[in-house]
């Protein structure tokens, strides 16, 4: 007779794959990637993934990262839903030539309406309208390809992305194979792993304080259970205490820290 035996007070069952939380760098290795490429990176999908999803209104588009380290390998999902993006006051979400965001209304040719921008915003010759996501893809790739503040990131076909063609995206995969970036790594439901969307952070400086900063904006909790450190998932975990509303950052100590001045969404629309 052979039998490994285990106390009675001990769980044993339904254990899986290990769980992780906390903040990590990790490499981009795969964007929507299919079946046979998800099977090449040894995760055991089913059956092909879908990148579109429904919410009533017509399909929105799934920008997938699948993001490595040397524990675990985890998907981080954008949504962008077709642009441009506009709010019920009329305005819509701009970028420029150095990734600034900002809400305007138009002007009688199309371009941005410059007579209300705050002073810390460029170059709004260079300003374009968005969809809805693109802010958020576009913070994911400044912090990845560690751009310098002040310096060029726009991305060439943000409308093919927006209907499924992530040409440009595995182009970036193998031009920044050796860049990586630290994310914040959750465990939702108490099985599944999630990248938090609303901070990305450089390796250089470590800046644990900006994801904390984040998660007390508007809409910016963590939509599960969460540790600083990394390490692996214990159910339970507490949220760590918030940063305190007078830290100062400075903006320019990461390029994801707003300037003050910044409207979160115009007040009258809520991100994914």
């Amino acid at each position: 007779m052979a039998i490994k035996s285990n106390s009675s007070e001990q769980e044993v069952s339904g254990g899986g794959n290990k769980l992780y939380t906390g903040i990590t760098a990790m490499s981009v290795i795969a964007v929507n990637p299919t079946l046979d490429e998800l099977h090449e990176m040894g995760i055991m999908y089913q059956s092909e993934p879908n990148y579109t999803v429904d919410f009533g209104d017509g399909e929105v588009q799934k920008v997938v990262f699948w993001l490595k380290n040397e524990d675990i390998s985890v998907p981080m999902e954008i949504l962008i839903t077709p642009g441009p993006w506009k709010s019920k006051t009329g305005k819509y979400k701009w970028l420029n030539s150095q990734g600034q965001e900002t809400w305007a209304e138009e002007d009688e040719n199309g371009a941005i309406d410059t007579s209300n921008l705050m002073d810390w915003f460029k170059n709004p010759e260079s300003c374009y309208k968005i969809a809805r996501g693109a802010d958020t893809l576009t913070d994911f790739v400044k912090v990845w390809a560690n751009v310098a503040p002040g310096d060029e990131v726009q991305l060439d076909t943000l409308d093919k992305i927006e209907a499924g063609d992530m040409t440009e995206l595995k182009e970036l995969i193998k031009v920044l194979a050796n860049n990586k970036l630290r994310v914040l790594v959750f465990v939702r439901d108490g099985k599944y792993q999630g990248v938090y969307t609303r901070h990305f952070g450089r390796l250089v400086p470590q800046r644990n304080d900006l994801f904390l900063k984040a998660m007390n904006q508007d809409y910016g909790q963590v939509k599960g259970e969460y540790s600083i450190e990394w390490q692996e998932h214990t159910p339970g975990v507490l949220t760590p205490d918030p940063v305190a509303k007078t830290t100062e950052i400075s903006e320019d100590s990461d390029w994801l820290a707003e300037p003050a001045g910044v409207a979160e969404d115009d007040g009258d629309e809520l991100p994914f």
